[in-house]
Parts: structure tokens; C-alpha cells; sequence
């Protein structure tokens, strides 16, 4: 559902917008509401909306103002304005933030739920899009993941279940099969590409696809595919046992395992195969070895916290190019790329964006040389996250701290361009270990530094001071943020600093976490 935020300063036409129309109907869920800009902009750092329905004048911050404001943060929300007769310079205004619903006063029902359907489709539209993107790039990376889930599977089989969902999440299998086939007597000699180009052929056609490449351990394969049926799997196996090879020395046997879920499924066939040291992962056009070695999540494991455990990054970046100039072949450096960032990032907090990014960047490296040097930007951020030994919320915290003139805070941003980590799970855990909103705990700060600098050089320059904790060239809007938090306005809280004994000016106390 798209989030939706509607901001009027007149109290009825704030609860008519919000009762008229059946928004959940059209794809919408209400986050809420608020009575002026400044309201409005806390709502939006908190609640990161994907539409906002506001008035043009209101106080403190008028909807043109909102507007600038909020795209400096996030330029994917959209805007719908509502303003009378004779403001049309308004919205010529609006349009250079990219503003193109513009709806008069009083609001027709029916030229909204328009205005909102036609937003939606387009955003369905948009979503498709992306995902369909997000599909191409993980399949460029659909075999190392298939490798990497089967090695980690390996060293970790107590913890298949969240690794089966860490994998599921990137489209690593195709579909629900319940249903593995073991075909013995299969040597390796005639495996590839006999055997295999035969089975694909009998899948074909049964009408299946297999749900995950061949997996090969000493002269058996097995063979993941929807073979859900009783029929299905009896047609399939009289098939296989039927293939024959020049040479073969024993005719092929076949056992199917079948489970009620696909988690329960790879746990049988892990624990079949984990005796082995050498593992093929076999598709229609190349076979893959799998074997402890680089690769190995125990190996990878020990290779991150060498690399964590140097002091420059300089020294980090010859660790990395000398690990990867010992592959040589730039396939199989993305691989190791690919297994490193997966082994890195396996929190439920990392998001399909933040590893399909990864792997887009990772898979337009032309050399070895750049593969290392994107690696390296992303180990770095996990080292200071890993020896800090620091959470999301304490590392957010001390970002605000270096960075609170920046007029881009905002919980969306901060979750994907800093912590890499999904803003619905961010904002409950802010709260939680906070007890307050992002905004709140924002603006107590940006006014709590503003008042350390006001005491320090007592100018009437409000506006350096504005721009100093985060308000940009908006002095006003700071002044009103500031009366709400203190009490009081900052030139009032200035001429009280100059003449302390001629003011009765009390300040309410800032709060503080």
C-alpha cells in the first residue's frame, strides 16, 4: 500500500479529506495528518510518506516551502496541491520540484480519487519496473548465490531456516518444490553433458523446470524439481532409469524424497551430502565444484576479520588486491565478491535494494582493480560498524552528531544511503531503544547545539545559526521549530544573553535522551 499524508491547516477541510474518501479501496493506507508545515515535515522524517496532500498557505511553513524542504530530503514523494482561484503562480512555482497534480478548492471527490488512481498506476507501473530490474541482476548473480547458500548451508545446517529465508529473498529458488529425486549409480564421467542435458529434456516434457541446478556428491545425483504429484514422480523415474550410457556399468536407480517444506527438504538433502568433501552444482551448460576452500563461510569469516583487524586503508586495500589477483579469472573474483558481501550483510535488516545494488555495481566491474575497490567501500562501513561494536540506533545517533547542519537527515535517507538497512525495521527500533520519534529526537538536538551557539557568540545572525544546525536559508521556519522546543524565539533568547538582568525571559528546559 502506498503511504499517504495530508496536511491542511483548517480543521474540517483536514478531517473532510480524510473521511470522504475510502482510501485503503484505492491502494492507500493514511498515515496521518497535520495541521502546518512544520507538523507536516516531522511527519515526514518519521513516516517517510509516498504521496502528501497539502494546502499552499499555511503557517510557519507554506506548502511551497513544505515542498522544497522535503525534496531536499526525499525527491520520490509526490505531491498533490489544493489551493483556491488566482494562485496559479503557485503552482508554476511547485512544478520546478516536479509537482504535477494541482487541484482547486473546495476539492471535487471525484477529481481526487482520479488524481489518486492515476498516481497509483503509474506507481504499479514504476514497481514493476523495478523489480523487474531487481530480477535481472540477481539472475547475473544466480549461480555464486546457489554456491554460496549450499556452502554456508554446510558449515551452518542448524541455522538452515534463516538461511533458507536470507536466499529465498534473493530469488535464489525458482519455486515451491517439495520434492528432491536421488538417482543413483550416475558416474561422473557421462554426468555432464549426457546426463544432464537428459534430464532437462525429460522435465521438459513432464512440463517442469528444475528448482535449483544438479547436485552431484560420488556417483549421485539429485535432482530438485515440482514433482508434487504421485504420477509425476513415477513417470520420472521410469524415465531416468531408463537412460543408458556407453560404458555405464550399472543400470540407474531412483529414490524420491518429498517434504512439506522446502526448508525441510534441503535440510535432508544437506545432511545427505555433507559428508562429502567435493560437491558439483551442475546446470544445463556448465558445472560448478564446490569444495572447503576459499569460498567456505568459516574461510570467508576468517578473511573479513583479517581485513577488519588492519589499522589504514591503505593497508586494507593491498590486503584485498593481493586475496584477488590470486584468483586471476574475473568470474570468479565476482563470485568471491559476491560471497564475501553475503557472508558481510546477513542481518534480516539488509534490504533486496542494498544487495542488488551490490550486485549491479559489482557485475559493471570491468577489472579485478575495481572489484576490489567497491569491495573495499563496503567492508569499510562494515569494519566501523563491527569494531565500533555498535548498533544501528548508536551509529545513526553519532552520524546526526557529525552531520547535523546537513538538511538531508531524514529516517529514509539515513536507512539507505548510510546504514543500509530497511526503514520500516529502523523506525521500530528507533523508537524502541529511544522512547521518542526520529524528528523529535532531531530537532532536540539541532536546537540543543543551536542554543550552545547562541550563548557562545551571541550574534544576531539567526540565519548563520539556522543554517548551522540543519534549517538551511529558512530562518523563519528555525525561529518556530525553536519557540516550540525552548519556549521561547531565538532573538528573544539572544537579547536575554545580552541583557540577562532587564530580561524575565524563562526558558523551558530543552529535553534531552
Amino acid at each position: 500500500m502506498l503511504r499517504l499524508l495530508i496536511v491542511d491547516d483548517e480543521p474540517i477541510i483536514r478531517e473532510a479529506l480524510s473521511e470522504m474518501i475510502d482510501y485503503i479501496s484505492l491502494g492507500y493506507k493514511l498515515i496521518g495528518t497535520a495541521k502546518n508545515g512544520m507538523e507536516a515535515y516531522d511527519i515526514i522524517c518519521d513516516e517517510y510518506p509516498d504521496v502528501v496532500i497539502t494546502d499552499i498557505k499555511m503557517p510557519i511553513l507554506n506548502g511551497l516551502e513544505l515542498i522544497e524542504k522535503a525534496h531536499k530530503t526525499d525527491q520520490h514523494i509526490t505531491f498533490i496541491l489544493l489551493s483556491g482561484y488566482g494562485e496559479f503562480e503557485y503552482a508554476r512555482k511547485a512544478m520546478q520540484f516536479g509537482v504535477k497534480h494541482y487541484l482547486l478548492k473546495p476539492t471535487k471527490k471525484a477529481e481526487l480519487i482520479e488524481t489518486l488512481k492515476t498516481f497509483y498506476q503509474t506507481t504499479l507501473k514504476q514497481a514493476l519496473a523495478s523489480q523487474q530490474q531487481q530480477s535481472s541482476v540477481l539472475h547475473k548473480v544466480h549461480i555464486p548465490l546457489q554456491q554460496c547458500f549450499i556452502m554456508e548451508a554446510l558449515e551452518y545446517p542448524l541455522q538452515l531456516p534463516s538461511l533458507f529465508q536470507k536466499y529465498q529473498r534473493l530469488e535464489v529458488f525458482s519455486d515451491s518444490s517439495l520434492t528432491a529425486c536421488f538417482c543413483f549409480f550416475v558416474e561422473e564421467s557421462y554426468l555432464f553433458p549426457s546426463f544432464t542435458q537428459d534430464i532437462h529434456k525429460i522435465l521438459k516434457h513432464l512440463g517442469i523446470c528444475l528448482s535449483f541446478p544438479i547436485l552431484y556428491v560420488k556417483n549421485t545425483a539429485i535432482i530438485i524439481a515440482p514433482l508434487n504429484t504421485l504420477l509425476l514422480q513415477e513417470d520420472f523415474k521410469a524415465a531416468v532409469v531408463k537412460l543408458h550410457y556407453p560404458c555405464q556399468s550399472t543400470s540407474f536407480e531412483a529414490s524420491i524424497c518429498h517434504c512439506d517444506t522446502m526448508h525441510t527438504l534441503f535440510s535432508e538433502i544437506i545432511h545427505k551430502i555433507s559428508r562429502y568433501e567435493r560437491i558439483l552444482l551442475v546446470t544445463d551448460t556448465e558445472q560448478y565444484e564446490l569444495i572447503n576452500s576459499l569460498t567456505s563461510p568459516q574461510r570467508l569469516q576468517q578473511l573479513t576479520e583479517q581485513f577488519y583487524s588492519l589499522d589504514t586503508e591503505l593497508q586494507r586495500e593491498h590486503f584485498l588486491h593481493t586475496l584477488f589477483c590470486e584468483q586471476q579469472d574475473i568470474q570468479r573474483s565476482k563470485t568471491l565478491a559476491v560471497s564475501i558481501f553475503l557472508n558481510t550483510n546477513s542481518t534480516a535488516a539488509c534490504s533486496i535494494e542494498s544487495a542488488c545494488d551490490f550486485f549491479k555495481k559489482l557485475y559493471s566491474c570491468s577489472s579485478i582493480s575495481k572489484i576490489c575497490e567497491l569491495l573495499c567501500a563496503m567492508l569499510s562501513v562494515s569494519r566501523h560498524n563491527i569494531t565500533s561494536k555498535k548498533s544501528n540506533i548508536a551509529l545513526l545517533k553519532e552520524y546526526i552528531e557529525e552531520h547535523l547542519d546537513s538538511e538531508t537527515l531524514s529516517l529514509k535517507w539515513l536507512a539507505q544511503n548510510y546504514l543500509f538497512v530497511n526503514v520500516g525495521y529502523l523506525s521500530k527500533q528507533f523508537i524502541k531503544e529511544e522512547g521518542m520519534r526520529f524528528s523529535e529526537y532531531l530537532n532536540q538536538k539541532r536546537i540543543s547545539e543551536a542554543v550552545r551557539l547562541m550563548s557562545y557568540y551571541q550574534k544576531d545572525n539567526i540565519k548563520y545559526i539556522a543554517q548551522q544546525v540543519g534549517f538551511g536559508n529558512n530562518p523563519q521556519y528555525f525561529s518556530q521549530v525553536f519557540k516550540k522546543y525552548t519556549g521561547s524565539t531565538p532573538s528573544d533568547y539572544l537579547n536575554m544573553l545580552k541583557h540577562p538582568s532587564q530580561n524575565s525571559i524563562h526558558m523551558e528546559p530543552l529535553l534531552h535522551k
